[in-house]
């Protein structure tokens, strides 16, 4: 296109010149070929809207033409130049109620400057208004039957175009413009020079387009074609754009049938997946409403509690007595609770909303968004929770909420507390009684909680949950978020109905979008679970072979956890029984605090102080923050006064040791250098160790430098586990030097805990073979394990790897031997994939070269099974899915063929087939919607009937799949 920029230059500029047939003088008066007077020397004209024939056109012909183009833009030639006017100041005047062209007898009104917002700008016409006919036609509908919207119902002087409003609802539905910039946009388009003095109409165009959306909201909802009543008679939440994957009884959930002829097992799996709701909940902070002038007079609320927010009443009325109800969090450390106590929102009528949503498909749900008067407290979450439970219909919910494990405390209490004839009261009833509730914390959110936390609620390992994510609220808010600094401006109900609009644009994108949403989330699914469900089989084949009880343990101990009650009578979560998880990050070191004297317990405490300060000193001398420096100091101050403490106690137990080790100077070095030697035994000579007040210290030294190997090994494979899943994240979805930036950082921050996790290992491994030095052979027998050394073997760099799929996977039948043959030291030369070896932290030998599995790769095996497990289950939930949506888009056609042949009260003809006509119309598109979508998933059902052929709800293969 470059080289060509100067014939597109050419080309502009030849429009704004007269036609070439003109300029060669071939044509000296008005161009059209009709004209009556075509060599007239009046002036001519020519249209910029669309009207490619309309080049040079006398006033007479321009006219005729526009007739029934009001809006079109016109201009005259004049002193050598085109300059814009107007069909108004040519002489044209509308007549409203005669589109025919027949004459008006009686005009009820002449207005010179009435004004009309279109898409192509903004006009001044003069009309005519009908007063002709029998019965009385008010304005209002005159304009209304020539497609323009009223600023006011009586004596209107401002119209809106259905067109420009339908234009800024596109707009401002997809990319979230605000009506003050997009009437600024009409008023450029219009004057883009400033030359022409236009009348203030924003604050008409303001309200035309609250109105428009109102009603345009309410007539796809079906409320024109209730006879019982119109708008007035909506029910609560009747006019949201429901999800039509999630299942809703009576409407799609009557397809087991159907899938039972495509698969039996699909079909057998019904109790599970479809009738199974999964909800997320979360508040948004930026979504705020300035506490300005307007009120609910100036600002109603149009549709109050027809769509998507709360009904205002009883939400107020709720939440009025709970303002100032404390909740403070001991969880965690995303700070919502903490926001929600300290800020008071100076100002601000509302300081957010919260929503439900639905999880598995980003659905707003019907009912299920309210403001926020002061942060993210407990009683507004409840009342938007438990409104939204109230169209909920089926046996299960699975919650999603980023601080669910605070929120679950008392919840059975304060839904107990809901008055029996509150708008909630089904809601909570439901969720107290009806429903088999589970609560999870979103993916994302899971890592910032407390270790329990992170365990008892991780979607991960819910039975039925998919993979689900939980972060349907992010995504959902991050659709919204561009419309907040509008929304701030808006009065209260200006505000709530633009929710609505948002909320029911972002729907019905989801809603026709699906179908590709759902296609390409069972490719994955599939690919995916036959890729777990053969990394899982294989592990738990090699993990039988070796030992089958272990096997059968590991997944008996699974599947008591995933049978677990989530909550008490109080919402509070249940760690009882002989079956609790145990904190796996619990240092094995305090489990012999009990048998260390005071000493111990201040060696222990000064250590950990010692070696990471004296490590870390020597690898970063220069680039430290003020925030880092600050830590430091603090540690430094810390650790010198549990000195002072440890060699306040050492002075009477180790005497003679404490004097040994000293030097001249020693107290300056000391105090130069962080923590000094401590003058444990280990640091001592055998002599001055092997005294009589010394040698019971050597057998306490022992057994906390062998819990010390544990513990920083245990700390070694955590961080290994970190890096490796930090490693896969850079390389799926960092890019860009930004990103990979923050990424090299987390990289680097988790790499030095590697590396201090190897150094304090060594020492604690170095300092243990120093005390069996000092022991003679019947000690060393009496308490040191025979295998030891294999079971804290010599750790190289090379041993630090995470534990990977690759690494589990190599573990097969055919490497057993090898790798007992590695660990013990014997193995010959191989190559290739036979060769990777396992790095033996991730294992330990016993005497017998019988291999042990840990703790490690038990955790491994049951995340193994859990992940092939959730995998699988996400291919039978997508199934269902992939039938509930036709049926749920059949159900919506037949709901409006029974509307076609409706009887309004008072309705003429002309109003009888609209309503028809409109029925019509809804229901063929839904029934569309049912045969494409229908016709796109027959693929991905059978691949999916294929599939779990052979794979089971349990995530073993059953045989080997066929090709």
């Amino acid at each position: 296109w470059i080289p060509l920029r100067g014939d597109y230059m050419r080309a502009l500029l030849r429009l704004d010149g007269r036609p070439g047939a003109v300029v060669r003088r071939e044509i000296r008066g008005c161009a059209c070929r009709t004209c009556p007077n075509p060599r007239s020397p009046a002036r001519l004209y020519r249209c910029t809207s669309g009207c490619r024939s309309c080049t040079w056109w006398c006033k007479h012909c321009i006219l005729e033409a526009h007739a029934d183009r009001p809006l079109d833009r016109v201009e005259m030639w004049v002193y050598g130049q085109w300059q814009a006017t107007t069909l108004k100041q040519i002489g044209q005047v509308v007549q409203f109620g005669h589109w025919d062209g027949s004459r008006c007898s009686l005009t009820r009104r002449h207005n010179e400057g009435f004004i009309v917002i279109d898409s192509n700008g903004i006009h001044e016409i003069s009309v005519k208004f009908c007063g002709c006919t029998a019965v009385k036609f008010p304005v209002r509908e005159q304009l209304l039957a020539a497609r323009m919207w009223p600023a006011t119902t009586d004596n209107p002087k401002t119209a809106a175009t259905f067109q420009v409003l339908d234009a800024f609802n596109a707009h401002s539905g997809s990319g979230k413009d605000n009506a003050y910039d997009f009437y600024n946009a009409l008023e450029s388009l219009t004057d883009g020079a400033g030359l022409l003095n236009l009348p203030p109409r924003s604050k008409e165009f303001f309200r035309m387009a609250h109105e428009y959306r109102h009603i345009e909201m309410a007539k796809r909802g079906g409320r024109g074609h209730d006879p019982r009543g119109g708008v007035e008679k909506t029910a609560r939440g009747e006019l949201a754009v429901l999800c039509p994957a999630c299942a809703h009884k009576g409407i799609n959930t009557d397809v087991v049938d159907d899938l039972r002829k495509i698969s039996p097992e699909l079909a057998d799996a019904a109790g599970m997946f479809n009738d199974t709701i999964q909800l997320s909940t979360d508040a948004n902070f930026r979504a705020k409403n300035r506490n300005n002038k307007s009120t609910t007079k100036t600002s109603p609320y149009l549709g109050d509690g027809m769509a998507y927010m709360v009904p205002d009443g009883p939400y107020e009325a709720y939440t009025r007595n709970n303002v100032y109800q404390e909740e403070m969090s001991n969880c965690s450390r995303f700070g919502a609770l903490v926001l929600a106590n300290l800020k008071a929102g100076k100002h601000m009528r509302t300081t957010g909303i919260g929503a439900v949503f639905c999880s598995r498909h980003e659905f707003f749900w019907p009912n299920a968004i309210g403001t926020l008067v002061k942060g993210e407290r407990y009683c507004t979450m409840d009342f938007i929770i438990a409104s939204a439970l109230r169209r909920v219909h089926v046996g299960s919910l699975q919650l999603y909420y980023d601080i669910i494990c605070q929120f679950t405390r008392n919840l059975n209490a304060r839904m107990l507390s809901v008055p029996p004839r509150s708008f909630i009261h089904v809601g909570a009833q439901k969720l107290i009684h009806e429903l088999h509730v589970t609560f999870g914390v979103p993916k994302f959110h899971n890592p910032a909680h407390q270790v329990l936390c992170q365990l008892w609620f991780n979607i991960s390992y819910m039975v039925g949950a998919g993979n689900t994510d939980g972060e349907a609220s992010e995504r959902a808010w991050a659709g919204l978020n561009p419309a907040a600094s509008s929304l701030r401006e808006m009065g209260p109900g200006t505000m709530r109905d633009t929710v609505d609009f948002y909320c029911g644009c972002w729907n019905w994108r989801k809603f026709i979008n699906i179908g590709t949403f759902l296609e390409n989330k069972m490719e994955l699914a599939i690919n995916e679970a036959r890729d777990h469900c053969e990394i899982y089989t294989g592990i738990r084949q090699v993990i039988h072979a070796e030992s089958p009880e272990m096997a059968e343990t590991w997944v008996g101990e699974a599947v008591t956890w995933e049978e677990r009650e989530m909550l008490d009578e109080l919402g509070r979560p249940i760690v009882k029984g002989p079956n609790a998880v145990t904190n796996p990050y619990e240092s094995r070191t305090q489990s012999k605090l009990k048998c260390c004297s005071k000493l111990w317990r201040l060696a222990i405490a000064v250590r950990p102080l010692t070696e990471p300060l004296r490590w870390r000193a020597t690898r970063a001398q220069k680039g430290r923050t003020v925030l880092q420096e600050t830590e430091r100091l603090e540690q430094r101050t810390e650790l010198h006064r549990q000195m002072r403490q440890f060699r306040k106690e050492q002075q009477w137990l180790m005497p003679l040791g404490r004097v040994n080790a000293k030097g001249p100077g020693s107290k300056k070095k000391e105090a130069k250098v962080p923590g000094g030697e401590l003058c444990l035994p280990s640091e001592l000579n055998r002599d001055v160790a092997r005294t009589s007040p010394m040698l019971d210290l050597i057998f306490e030294e022992l057994k906390l430098r062998w819990a010390g190997m544990g513990d920083w090994l245990d700390i070694l494979r955590q961080q290994l586990r970190v890096r490796g899943t930090v490693d896969k994240w850079k390389t799926d979805y960092v890019r860009g030097q930004n990103l990979s930036t923050r990424a090299r950082d987390k990289q680097e921050a988790i790499q030095a805990n590697i590396d201090m996790a190897k150094e304090m290992y060594r020492l604690h491994r170095e300092r243990y073979i120093t005390l069996l030095g000092f022991l003679d052979e019947k000690e060393v027998s009496a308490l040191v394990p025979g295998a030891w050394e294999k079971t804290f073997q010599v750790l190289q760099d090379s041993d630090c790897k995470p534990l990977t799929h690759r690494l589990i996977l190599n573990v097969d039948d055919a490497e057993i031997e090898h790798i007992k043959l590695v660990m013990g030291g014997g193995g010959g030369a191989v190559t290739g994939q036979g060769s990777h070896r396992i790095p033996w932290i991730w294992y330990r030998i016993n005497t017998g070269s019988k291999l042990e599995l840990n703790d490690d790769l038990r955790v491994e095996f049951v995340k193994c099974r859990a992940r092939a497990m959730r995998w699988v289950e996400e291919v039978y939930k997508l199934s269902y899915e992939m039938m509930r949506v036709p049926a749920f888009c059949r159900s919506r056609a037949r709901w409006w063929a029974a509307r076609e042949e409706v009887m309004l009260d008072g309705a003429d003809e002309e109003l009888a087939d609209g309503v028809r006509a409109y029925a019509v119309k809804q229901g063929t598109m839904f029934t569309r919607q049912a045969n494409g979508m229908a016709g796109r998933f027959k693929k991905s059902l059978e691949q999916a009937a294929k599939f779990v052929r052979w794979h089971g709800l349990d995530g073993l293969q059953k045989i080997p799949e066929q090709q």
